[in-house]
């Protein structure tokens, strides 16, 4: 019995692993340092997002803009100050930074463009397809023993409004959890659609008490990419939120690290991706800007990339 938890624990941390990025595909163009001048240009970026999108992003210190500029991830947990835009939810959340040297079309093909292949652990199924590439979805993820599974549905969209206010500058696909719904369950379940869910499974999982994030796309030109991430889970029942918010921390570390593979580059509209406006991304369009090698783009060292 002594040895059971080192055993579970291990198991759990596997489970939110697939919890914390599951609904994402893995994405890896080199990500290279940037341009000494994204350092002023950052914290505009980041001020103008907290206008005008879903969330408030911290402001970075001099030190963490360097961190940034020099091609490294940044994550992070924030406690919104009171008042802010989350007040119905955990103002503690994640948030996530990092400069990948592509053009935005194929980091965001390569966020959004994961399998649809289920995992041993997590089932998932779109639902419900609505205009502009918005979507219900359901998820359904295995826990270890002694916990047991949950499910969570979520409404993942563009938000269109920023896309426009910002001129196209900011591109956010953000999600967000809905109220359980008995009768859209019980009818995708009878009609197939979530492989692999038994009924019993159906039945007795724990519902998600919050799931919400976005992951936000800033446009750098020649510099590439600013891909910002902010997101907030609560399992509830009885699993540690430290042992939640560590694992999370360093899987999306290990994510936004991988976005470098450009898993865009292979794009083949099956299915159809909508961008930042929820226009739909055309297999020509993605193949038009794959010629943009990471080469081709501004990329100027720094005192900070020197000192490194």
């Amino acid at each position: 019995m002594a040895n059971r938890r080192p055993v579970r624990v291990l198991a759990l941390r596997a489970a939110l692993a697939v919890l914390a990025l599951g609904q994402f595909g893995p994405a890896c163009a080199e990500t290279l340092p940037n341009d000494g001048h994204l350092i002023e240009e950052i914290p505009r970026l980041l001020e103008q997002y907290s206008r005008q999108g879903d969330f408030q992003l911290p402001t970075l210190s001099a030190a963490e803009l360097d961190t940034l500029n020099a091609g490294e991830v940044i994550v992070a947990l924030f406690r919104e100050p009171a008042g802010g835009k989350t007040e119905h939810v955990d103002p503690t959340r994640l948030v996530g930074w990092h400069i990948v040297a592509a053009p935005r079309l194929l980091v965001w093909l390569s966020i959004l463009g994961g399998s649809e292949e289920p995992s041993a652990r997590l089932h998932h199924a779109v639902l419900i397809q609505r205009p502009a590439g918005a979507y219900v979805s359901y998820h359904h993820m295995d826990l270890p023993w002694p916990f047991k599974a949950r499910q969570w549905t979520l409404l993942c969209e563009e938000n269109l409004s920023l896309a426009e206010d910002s001129h196209g500058l900011i591109w956010e696909h953000r999600w967000s959890l809905q109220p359980r719904d008995d009768a859209l369950l019980e009818g995708a379940y009878q009609r197939g659609l979530i492989r692999g869910l038994t009924r019993q499974a159906l039945d007795d999982s724990v519902y998600l008490r919050a799931n919400r994030g976005a992951w936000i796309l800033f446009d750098l030109g020649a510099s590439g990419t600013l891909v910002a991430a902010s997101m907030d889970v609560d399992f509830g029942g009885h699993i540690p939120d430290a042992l939640v918010r560590s694992f999370a921390k360093h899987q999306l570390r290990t994510f936004l690290e991988s976005l470098s593979d450009l898993r865009g580059t292979h794009y083949t509209e099956t299915p159809v991706i909508h961008d930042g406006r929820g226009l739909p991304i055309t297999r020509e369009a993605a193949t038009t800007v794959t010629r943009v090698q990471p080469q081709q783009l501004t990329l100027v060292k720094t005192p900070a990339m020197t000192e490194r």
